[in-house]
């Protein structure tokens, strides 16, 4: 098995003298280790006789997944559709099975080697490409899958992948050619079946009973696909769709030997054991605790230089910045402004800081009364005192959100809404409200401050004559309970933040009623009307004007309480060669320690 020829690996390599105490404590907490193996490999490895061994064994009940072999799905509890039963464990498909080498500075010649771990505020919910609606999720999704397109991390211009070209034979047909002798990592070839496979299983309203997040097929107006060659293929569309190569970034290729059967157990088996192309397989998920991939040996492009990712959910900032100024982690996700300048203090650790997209916002379900009336929304945004909330909580770091779209496609005669509360008290005058009591959900450790911004943002609604329940829930049932299905358990407010693509027509789909996300339940004749001549529309110039028209009408519509496109800082490693990306990808498969 994997997990056994990783041990080996491990032992030999103390032995070697490979690697170091702390490296060694870290693995095997991962891999298990502890008792008399342990205590005999510490003393081979030598080092700090006052580290106590048993801190690295795993606590708690935590569940462990592992990838299945090619073609067979682990069986899962009929109402578990995400856990694998306990001490149930199975090797990781072909191609996942590569000897971990740990410790050292990286890769020095073209075998992987070293380990990296990167520490997320949350867990993913699901790693099944289709279903996928979080960051957290995506960062194990690029490490495992091939997207067909990708965005360059320093212009963010769409660039070839696994695609390699692509042309439009008219308005409505596109042609693709895929890399040759790329497998999966079942050993599975990715060819045009495979490219055409995907786009079938994307069009799917249903993923068995879970409906498809993924809005790609309704975005071009799918139509078809069909195999050329082997490595070519064509798409049609019912409309133009120039916002066909964006998407595509996010479009991750599957191999149909594992993820053709839709039944409810293999179901359950893709979403937490996902098959894919890409640079990294899948070795193991354990809940709330880690998720491990390991270099895959043939990949097609450039080999990775780590051998071992490993990602943990860890919801407190604190304990995130103090494992990655004790060397157990190399990348943190979330660090508050008010915490940069101790990670930028220390010897080991530095910032990575970017202006993202993310659009961080309140949430307004349009659907119910009094905030059916735009007067009440608007007053809620007026409401919102941003420069004294950024100045305590975000350091003075990041602007009010003055459009909901990114640059480069931002209407520059927009203003974002001032702090004025008594217009807002003016505004609900007149819409005849007073002494209203409503909830606000917000989750904690997803977003930059997310729970403290939104208890500052619910005292200014109070301040304004509301009264506010806040309801303060982790991510994982955040996501899971609340942003399931149509979002009818939201209430009547909720905290989130949507994504960073930079294509303008795809943030303006956040707030149609087809998006899958849009819990806001706004509808607004023009507004669809205009976006659907913008869906249509591949000449540049109108379709700027149609994003600008668009712009104005959501801004002055507010379904969303707006917040601020995020400002994110990351912590990294001293030594590792990784900076932040706008897009918010947490991508290692390039990146290397420098021995420093």
């Amino acid at each position: 098995m994997a997990e056994q020829r990783s041990i080996d690996a491990l032992v030999r390599d103390v032995y070697q003298g490979a690697v170091s105490r702390r490296t060694l404590l870290k693995r095997a907490a991962i891999l298990g280790i502890s008792g008399p193996t342990l205590t005999a490999l510490l003393a081979a490895c030598g080092g700090d006789e006052d580290e106590d061994p048993t801190a690295a064994a795993p606590t708690g009940d935590a569940t462990a997944t592992t990838a299945a072999p090619s073609g067979d799905a682990t069986e899962e509890p009929d109402d578990e559709a995400t856990e694998a039963p306990d001490g149930e464990a199975t090797e990781a498909p072909d191609g996942a099975d590569a000897t971990a080498t740990t410790g050292g500075t990286g890769s020095t010649g073209s075998e992987a080697t070293g380990s990296i771990v990167i520490m997320q505020g949350v867990d993913a919910n699901t790693l099944d490409p289709l279903l996928r609606n979080a960051t957290p999720e995506f960062t194990i999704n690029m490490h495992v899958f091939d997207m067909f397109l990708q965005r360059n991390p320093d212009t963010l211009a769409i660039e070839p992948n696994i695609v390699e070209s692509w042309e439009t034979v008219d308005e409505l047909t596109w042609e693709f050619k895929l890399v040759e002798g790329a497998t999966f990592h079942d050993g599975t070839p990715v060819d045009a079946e495979a490219a055409v496979f995907t786009f079938e299983r994307a069009s799917q309203e249903q993923i068995g009973q879970a409906g498809r997040v993924q809005s790609l097929a309704n975005q071009i107006g799918y139509e078809s696909a069909e195999a050329i060659d082997e490595f070519s293929f064509r798409v049609t569309t019912s409309k133009p769709a120039a916002i066909f190569p964006d998407l595509l970034t996010s479009f991750e290729i599957c191999p149909p030997s594992v993820y053709e059967d839709d039944s409810a157990e293999n179901l359950a088996n893709v979403a937490q054991s996902p098959v894919g192309s890409g640079p990294y397989t899948f070795v193991e998920w354990i809940r709330d605790d880690h998720i491990t991939l390991e270099a895959n040996p043939d990949y097609w492009g450039t080999p990775p230089s780590i051998q071992t990712i490993t990602v943990r959910p860890v919801p407190e900032l604190t304990a995130r910045v103090v494992a990655l100024q004790n060397d157990e982690a190399n990348i943190i996700v979330n660090v508050a402004p008010d915490v940069v300048q101790q990670v930028e203090d220390a010897e080991n650790t530095r910032i990575s800081q970017v202006t993202g997209g993310r659009n961080i916002f309140i949430g307004i379900r349009c659907d119910t009364p009094p905030f059916d009336d735009v007067r009440v929304r608007q007053a809620l945004n007026y409401a919102v005192d941003w420069d004294s909330i950024k100045e305590a909580l975000l350091a003075g770091h990041g602007e009010r959100t003055r459009t909901i779209v990114n640059p480069p496609n931002e209407n520059m005669d927009i203003e974002a809404y001032p702090y004025d509360p008594d217009r807002a008290r003016e505004l609900l005058a007149e819409a005849g409200v007073e002494n209203l009591e409503f909830t606000m959900d917000a989750p904690s450790g997803r977003y930059i401050q997310d729970s403290q911004l939104a208890q500052a943002i619910a005292q200014n609604f109070e301040d304004i004559g509301f009264t506010v329940n806040l309801n303060v829930l982790e991510w994982s049932v955040y996501a899971g309970e609340l942003l399931s299905g149509d979002g009818s358990q939201l209430d009547e407010l909720f905290f989130l933040g949507l994504g960073s693509p930079f294509s303008g027509e795809q943030e303006l789909f956040y707030v149609h009623p087809e998006f899958s996300l849009n819990f806001t339940h706004w509808e607004n004749e023009e507004y669809i009307d205009l976006y659907d001549q913008l869906n249509r529309s591949v000449d540049p110039d109108e379709r700027k004007e149609l994003m600008d028209q668009l712009q104005v009408i959501v801004m002055e519509e507010c379904p969303w309480v707006w917040l601020w496109h995020q400002v994110d800082f990351y912590g990294a490693s001293a030594d590792l060669e990784w900076e932040a990306r706008a897009d918010e990808r947490i991508d290692v498969s390039k990146s290397n320690f420098t021995g420093i």
